[in-house]
């Protein structure tokens, strides 16, 4: 996820009846699309809170309450989730990860790509989990610029907040498949101004994702387009992220709230006025309604990464994206020492 303003051994105990029927329910239902989903699984929900973990188990939802975070507060409110599970806010200084690993949260929203590449540089992270399915990161220009390809990026000046993380990722792949290195255009590292840079007329464009920064630039006046950085993009953006030590020892706690936070996103994506109406609990700003109608065009943007065509199977989690998505991280130098699999990477809590 982005940092914008508004925009991480006992045996596993065997999984209750009602619980596991539910998981295959849910598989068959995926398969559906939302609403076929939410039917499939709303008659489980109550047995599986009510045998809900003895411990508790934080969801960490990285920096300031946001609509973007939307599904897992309806999965909230709906009682999706066991009793003992919380939703968490990281603070405004705190890494992605930082959370995950010391303990204090056991499962974290975060870019599937940046997760594989902490886990390639020594920190023990799996993917559990899909989120977007498609990538969020894109160009944003001026609606009149004469850049409408990622070649037209040569000899201009691109602003983003720094040479890390997916809005670097996405850069190095929009300049890959125009054939560009980075002596061919200017690169601006302008922090999480990106707006300002790209309004003042300090770069010709910025990288940033369609569901946050475009959204927010048209709706303070400014008509911008997006484009992407690529025909074909072999990263992966916002999924769920645990600790290897979390799997190993709570691996039906996580699978209950993975399969329960994914119920919350066809929920989202099925009715975003409901979720306006969710995320009001927790960002007040969305009584106001300009707000929430502004709010609700994040919404809308960010179901179009969740579920991006009418085959998409919410949630999901695939190893062959994967495997495309660590090759081109190598490829690229984006990796670490530590040698990284697929299978490492990423196990699926879905059923799938």
């Amino acid at each position: 996820m982005t940092r914008t303003t508004p925009r991480a051994l006992p045996p596993t105990r065997p999984a209750a009846p009602a619980t596991a029927s539910r998981r295959r329910l849910l598989a068959g239902g995926l398969a559906l699309g939302a609403a076929g989903l939410l039917a499939a699984c709303s008659s489980g929900t109550a047995s599986r809170a009510a045998s809900g973990a003895s411990e508790g188990l934080t969801l960490g939802l990285t920096y300031t309450p946001n609509i973007q975070f939307a599904p897992f507060y309806l999965a909230q409110s709906q009682g999706l989730y066991a009793p003992s599970v919380e939703l968490r806010h990281h603070g405004a200084q705190e890494g992605l990860f930082d959370a995950l690993q010391a303990g204090t949260e056991h499962l974290v929203v975060a870019g599937a790509d940046e997760a594989v590449v902490a886990a390639s540089n020594g920190s023990e992270l799996v993917v559990v989990g899909g989120y977007y399915q498609a990538y969020p990161v894109c160009i944003i220009v001026p609606q009149d610029s004469p850049i409408t390809t990622p070649a037209d990026l040569a000899g201009r000046t691109v602003g983003l907040p720094g040479r890390l993380g997916e809005n670097w990722y996405g850069l190095q792949l929009a300049m890959d498949g125009a054939g560009l290195t980075e002596e061919d255009l200017t690169i601006q590292e302008i922090g999480y101004t990106q707006q300002a840079a790209l309004v003042g007329g300090k770069v010709d464009a910025i990288i940033g994702f369609s569901n946050n920064d475009a959204v927010q630039i048209r709706q303070s006046g400014t008509p911008v387009r997006t484009i992407a950085v690529a025909e074909d993009i072999p990263l992966i953006g916002a999924s769920l992220v645990t600790s290897r030590t979390v799997l190993q020892e709570r691996r039906e706690d996580l699978a209950d709230a993975v399969v329960a936070s994914t119920e919350g996103m066809s929920a989202f994506v099925k009715d975003p006025d409901a979720a306006v109406k969710a995320a009001a609990a927790h960002v007040p700003d969305l009584v106001d309604d300009a707000q929430a109608a502004n709010a609700r065009q994040v919404a809308v943007a960010t179901g179009e990464l969740i579920r991006p065509s009418s085959e998409t199977v919410i949630g999901q989690l695939s190893h062959d994206r994967v495997a495309t998505m660590i090759e081109f991280l190598t490829g690229h130098g984006l990796l670490g020492s530590t040698p990284i699999s697929a299978q490492e990477a990423a196990v699926s809590l879905t059923g799938e």
